[in-house]
């Protein structure tokens, strides 16, 4: 019951953020914004992400994942109405910027508990959350095209959802994982607090940037690859978001039980090996079917690389702080990855543009091995929790 809790708010999590960007024309229309007013006004989401993103891991560290996870997520949820009355780009930019904030700490502590149960019943389920995630996304995304092909307005689709997202959240919390001991830093022979190295930190917020540029730029220009390579109708062009998001969600699903079988830095470089060559082939194929299976293999590596490195992070430095960084990371690849795509698709082409972002990061990230991870204390069975062995 607690790995379906977890799952629960993994989620509602997901719902949340796609549950407004399906309307995003009717937005831009109510507030008279050119594209140019509201590339800027997105930006707001991805910045409160990224500052939130950096203190997240002494906040969970100070409350603990539980009360953290729980206060962020209701704190998400209820912002989403205020969408629908900002009067004004500014104000719907300030909204933006609180909904990223939440979103960042949210992220860090639902994964948190995500961790903190993996380790106690001995075995890979963090795969399995993030596909929780991707299925509340597609929920959240179909239930706004819905409202709004029915005439539903913004303000009542965002206040029931938030409504539905709050209740859901509240009916799990008793179910999510009790605050454990408080987190204490380690120190040294003289008292003082012994800091993870800035060289290891640093590379995980780089492996945050890398992840998210492998996973996200597929996501959002798999469809204009497929229009600009092959003179297909809209609906065929689609099949190149379908194709990855299929992989992504199959990745999820069957992630775990190779991490299982092998171990979580082997998965994720060769998932990220996978990843960059179902982009070369997408990007190369000769046919519509070809990109779309090569999108599809892609999604199915990127899938499981992300939260590998979720995992590795929290393996390797103590309380939430790698988690933190790793987040933060990925939050400014969401700020960086549109632009440098759009400018190395105006220069040379979309295929192009894709191999060179997402392809080069998946690479890399192939590359990359992390260190082995100090030694932890064996799985603590809980109440409701039965160890894996």
């Amino acid at each position: 019951m607690t790995a379906l809790a977890i799952g629960v708010v993994f989620f509602v999590n997901g719902a949340t953020f796609a549950s407004w960007v399906p309307r995003l024309p009717e937005i831009r229309e109510s507030l008279e914004m050119s594209d140019t007013v509201l590339g800027l006004t997105l930006v707001g989401s991805g910045l409160g992400g990224v500052v939130m993103s950096v203190v997240s891991g002494w906040v969970v560290d100070r409350f603990g994942s539980r009360v953290s996870t729980v206060v962020t997520s209701l704190a998400l949820s209820l912002t989403l109405p205020l969408i629908a009355v900002a009067p004004a780009p500014a104000i719907f930019f300030a909204v933006l910027l609180a909904i990223g904030g939440f979103d960042g700490l949210t992220d860090v502590a639902m994964n948190s508990q995500a961790l903190q149960l993996q380790r106690r019943v001995a075995r890979s389920i963090l795969n399995r959350m993030h596909a929780t995630w991707s299925i509340g996304t597609l929920a959240g995304g179909v239930s706004a095209s819905v409202a709004a092909g029915v005439g539903v307005s913004l303000g009542w689709q965002l206040s029931v959802t938030a409504i539905v997202l709050v209740v859901a959240t509240v009916v799990v919390t008793p179910l999510l994982l009790p605050p454990g001991p408080r987190f204490e830093p380690e120190v040294d022979d003289s008292g003082r607090r012994v800091r993870p190295a800035r060289l290891l930190l640093a590379g995980l917020f780089g492996i945050g940037v890398l992840g998210i540029l492998v996973e996200m730029p597929p996501t959002e220009w798999g469809t204009l690859v497929m229009a600009e390579r092959f003179d297909v109708s809209a609906g065929v062009a689609g099949l190149g978001f379908v194709g990855f998001t299929a992989g992504m969600v199959l990745g999820r699903l069957t992630g775990d039980v190779l991490v299982d079988r092998f171990n979580a830095e082997l998965v994720r470089r060769v998932s990220a090996g996978v990843a960059a060559v179902g982009l070369v082939v997408a990007c190369t194929g000769a046919a519509p079917a070809i990109t779309v299976a090569g999108l599809f293999v892609a999604g199915t590596g990127g899938a499981a690389m992300f939260p590998m490195s979720v995992r590795r992070s929290g393996d390797l430095v103590p309380g939430a702080t790698g988690v933190a960084m790793f987040s933060a990371g990925a939050r400014l690849g969401i700020l960086v990855g549109p632009p440098l795509m759009g400018l190395l698709s105006d220069a040379t082409s979309r295929s192009t543009a894709l191999l060179m972002v997402a392809g080069t990061a998946a690479v890399v990230t192939a590359a990359i091995r992390l260190p082995d991870a100090p030694p932890r204390p064996g799985p603590i069975p809980d109440e409701g929790l039965v160890p894996h062995h």
